[in-house]
């Protein structure tokens, strides 16, 4: 992804991305942390502009992949990624501001219902030189002590068995549609299928 448009506002100037220094259970990495652009077609063919975030610090996204509409997180995950799209997605707007939400994503999605901190814990992040994981740090206190919670803005989890999850605010598929065509990034991410979640 390094020098692609995945990571830059709508008009493709300003970066909406860091590096940031992590470890998630013990393996560090240094990657990027940031918001992705992607386009959506749905089965009646109205495409649509949305922003996504990665659930898994440790996982790349992979090309002409099926994801399932669903997720395999706690119901306190999810919850918790919800009050984060509903009151920090508006907050995005300079590299900083993805950069900590990326980091509050990770951090919700890896820790499950245990405590929200980006300095212990199985996720963790080692630099702060921005300021983005205090930034982070701070929504996610705000979403432990209840100031933040779970709104109307629509959270979907697009599930990919082997590799990356995507949190996003896509609208919901329609009833009689069998599933949504992610186009892919701006960054040529590739065509990526989602179907509706298979019936238990």
């Amino acid at each position: 992804m390094q020098g692609s448009t995945a990571f830059r506002d709508h008009n493709d100037q300003n970066a909406l991305s860091q590096w940031s220094t992590f470890s998630l259970n013990g393996t560090s990495r240094t990657g990027m942390a940031g918001m992705f652009r992607m386009t959506a077609a749905d089965a009646y063919g109205n495409v649509q502009d949305f922003l996504a975030f990665c659930l898994d610090p440790l996982q790349g996204i992979r090309r002409n992949n099926d994801y399932d509409v669903g997720s395999l997180l706690s119901t306190t995950a999810l919850d918790r990624l919800s009050a984060l799209m509903t009151n920090a997605l508006g907050l995005v707007t300079t590299s900083t501001s993805a950069a900590a939400f990326q980091l509050a994503a990770w951090e919700i999605a890896n820790e499950g219902q245990g405590a929200l901190n980006l300095r212990g814990g199985a996720f963790t992040v080692s630099d702060n030189r921005t300021g983005a994981r205090d930034a982070a740090q701070g929504w996610l206190d705000l979403i432990t002590a209840g100031t933040w919670t779970r709104g109307s803005r629509d959270l979907v989890v697009l599930h990919d068995p082997v590799l990356q999850d995507l949190a996003t605010n896509l609208a919901p598929v329609p009833v009689p549609a069998a599933g949504v065509l992610l186009l892919g990034g701006l960054a040529g991410l590739g065509a990526l299928r989602g179907r509706r979640k298979k019936a238990a």
